[in-house]
């Protein structure tokens, strides 16, 4: 049965998950259109691709989880999406399955097993387990796009680990803080 520590968790990670690919994308917003597309060895090729891959997962997946018919990927949409189009299908991914894990929570169903075909093989797994995966599945994809950010000599880069992702959304100041463990300080 799903608590509400579990609830919080999954959250947490997606939540996590949209704001690292907002933030890239808001960097990708100083590049010319060449550098976005530009293809590197590595994921699926460009800062494009890579990101687009990342939020199309995102919307394919809500399907998958939701046992819905599955969306037409963006990925194959014979056009170039700019940063900022893609941050906008990114908040209607996030949204999307934000609605479909509140509700596989609420029905109890993060066990519940659920069937995945892809070529011609069938992997069944659960939907605790799916939701998982969506929401680390742009963790090493972010990783090329940072790194082909640096080939393009980007600067300053970000940090988009889950505590600096907390750290912006921090409280105002002045609100009360938890205390630092004695063992802590210093480190």
């Amino acid at each position: 049965m799903a608590t509400a520590a579990n609830a919080a968790v999954i959250d947490r990670l997606l939540r996590h998950n949209a704001y690292a690919t907002r933030v890239l994308l808001e960097r990708c917003r100083d590049l010319t259109a060449a550098q976005f597309i530009r293809a590197f060895d590595i994921g699926p090729g460009s800062l494009h691709d890579t990101l687009l891959h990342v939020v199309g997962a995102m919307l394919r997946w809500s399907d998958r989880i939701d046992q819905r018919p599955l969306r037409d990927s963006v990925e194959a949409a014979d056009r170039t999406w700019t940063p900022d189009e893609i941050i906008v299908l990114l908040a209607e991914a996030a949204d999307d399955l934000d609605r479909v894990v509140r509700r596989v929570i609420e029905q109890d169903q993060l066990d519940e097993p659920m069937a995945f075909a892809l070529r011609d093989e069938r992997f069944v797994f659960t939907r605790g387990t799916a939701i998982v995966h969506v929401a680390t599945h742009g963790v090493h994809h972010r990783a090329q796009a940072l790194n082909m950010l640096r080939r393009l000599g980007v600067e300053d880069l970000p940090d988009l680990d889950a505590i600096e992702w907390e750290l912006a959304d921090a409280p105002p100041p002045g609100a009360p803080s938890p205390a630092v463990p004695e063992t802590d300080r210093g480190r």
